[in-house]
């Protein structure tokens, strides 16, 4: 690899992977150490490795030979063996178990606390006044997963030590599909000691919370608080203390990792499309007036809830999925040997043009209900005939993000929160070097100047 592809590699590997699937079509072989990996765009093989045939593949890369390997990837070391990292077996039992806790009716409850810390961060916004955006819509993230995964406000001695527990922008977490990830993870590195150090202190808080609601009367409505009501149909058994562990770090990574992410890409993108931000504007104040949305708005919200799932589109935060062949794998033509690294991108996918017309436009029309004869873009989503997975912000299959639901709403609730009185003013050049470790970010955040509307 040439210095200047290295250059593009280190800058913004969602889209030098795009120009791959660009250049040498639907499989393409990418170097990674020792390991055969393969970016994977037909969406026919990726229909059977995401879902008919996902039980021939294992979520762990980095696993590439036989024998004992107990170290875990940089992810596991975080999550444990939450929904995120778990496998076989073990993981269909746990989404079993926890899949009741994301009903959609439980969910909605959630709704009312989404609208008002939205707005409690609105509150604190200053006309005129340029900030790091991405900083902003990280703690607004953070404080809504806490509250409703622990019952905490941002401003608590919990939330405080969460906040700080972490490297920002991925820390180690940018090892995890390095073939030396691993080696990586156990050297002296200032990183290292302290990412070790903030997990010491999540672990922490969250066994005391797990300890404190063991002891209290049980009828919480926070996450965790319902995760230890959860019972195995077949065993009576209760999750442990090391599995709620696992599964509430999860929600706590995953939970504001994504919605900050999203929430910046979706108002950088409204602040440089300003007819697109006014047909936004027009519809929150037509729906809601001065008042906070409710979960009984969303159906009204249609623009709104258009706007998210275009920025989903543009920059999914989950930009990359991967699987490693538990056996030699055909399909379509394609040979890909045993071990071999599977990389399914919904951020490359996306850009697919014969299913995404004007891949590169953001035109929230897209996932309209209904077509409009003036504009094919519009309703061109929900078409009949599409590829599956055309459109996996969320993943699919057995591993889809099991909060899917939980994270559009909070996403479309911020939104129409938020752009009630405000709209942000992109500064300096698009954002052009990401942040592709856990999640896709902006490196280094996102400058706007913030504007009270008129």
């Amino acid at each position: 690899m040439r210095l200047k592809e290295m250059r593009e590699v280190i800058r913004n590997v969602p889209r030098y992977l795009t120009g791959l699937r660009d250049k040498h079509g639907p499989l393409v072989r990418v170097p990674m150490g020792k390991t055969d990996a393969f970016l994977v765009s037909d969406f026919d093989v990726v229909q059977d490795v995401i879902i008919a045939s996902s039980r021939r593949f294992d979520k762990d890369a980095q696993k590439t030979g036989p024998g004992p390997d107990d170290w875990g990837s940089s992810l596991e070391r975080v999550l444990g063996k939450g929904l995120v990292t778990s496998v076989g077996t073990y993981h269909r039992r746990q989404r079993r178990l926890i899949q009741p806790v994301f009903h959609r009716q439980r969910i909605a409850g959630y709704g009312t606390a989404f609208a008002a810390i939205a707005d409690e961060a609105a509150s604190g916004l200053t006309d005129g006044r340029r900030f790091n955006f991405h900083e902003a819509m990280y703690e607004l993230a953070l404080g809504m997963v806490t509250r409703t995964l622990f019952d905490v406000s941002l401003d608590s001695e919990a939330a405080d030590r969460i906040r700080t527990a972490f490297p920002r922008e991925g820390g180690p977490l940018r090892w995890e599909l390095s073939p030396f990830g691993k080696i990586l993870l156990r050297l002296p590195l200032p990183a290292n000691r302290q990412f070790k150090r903030g997990l010491k202190a999540v672990d922490d808080i969250v066994y005391g919370m797990i300890e404190e609601r063991r002891k209290g009367s049980g009828d919480g409505e926070d996450l965790l608080s319902v995760l230890l009501t959860v019972t195995d149909a077949d065993t009576g058994e209760h999750l442990t203390d090391l599995e709620l562990r696992d599964e509430a770090i999860t929600l706590l990574m995953a939970g504001h990792e994504t919605s900050s992410g999203s929430l910046t890409w979706a108002y950088y993108l409204l602040g440089t499309h300003p007819e697109i931000r006014e047909r936004l504007h027009a519809e929150v104040d037509e729906v809601l007036g001065d008042r906070l949305p409710t979960v009984a708005d969303l159906p009204r919200l249609q623009f709104t809830d258009a706007v998210y799932s275009e920025a989903l589109r543009l920059y999914p935060p989950a930009w990359v999925l991967v699987r490693r062949a538990l056996e030699d794998y055909t399909a379509n033509g394609y040979h890909i040997p045993r071990n071999s690294v599977l990389m399914v991108s919904p951020y490359v996918l996306h850009r697919d043009a014969t299913w995404w017309p004007e891949p590169e436009r953001f035109a929230p029309q897209r996932f309209l209900p209904d077509p409009d004869p003036s504009d094919p873009l519009t309703g061109h989503a929900k078409t009949p005939g599409r590829p599956k997975l055309a459109y996996l912000p969320f993943g699919a299959g057995p591993r889809q993000c099991i909060g899917n639901v939980f994270a559009q709403m909070e996403g479309v609730m911020a939104l129409a929160t938020l752009s009630r009185h405000w709209e942000f003013e992109p500064v300096g050049d698009p954002p052009d070097r990401v942040t592709s470790d856990f999640t896709l970010q902006p490196r280094g955040g996102l400058e706007m100047i913030a504007h009270r509307r008129r």
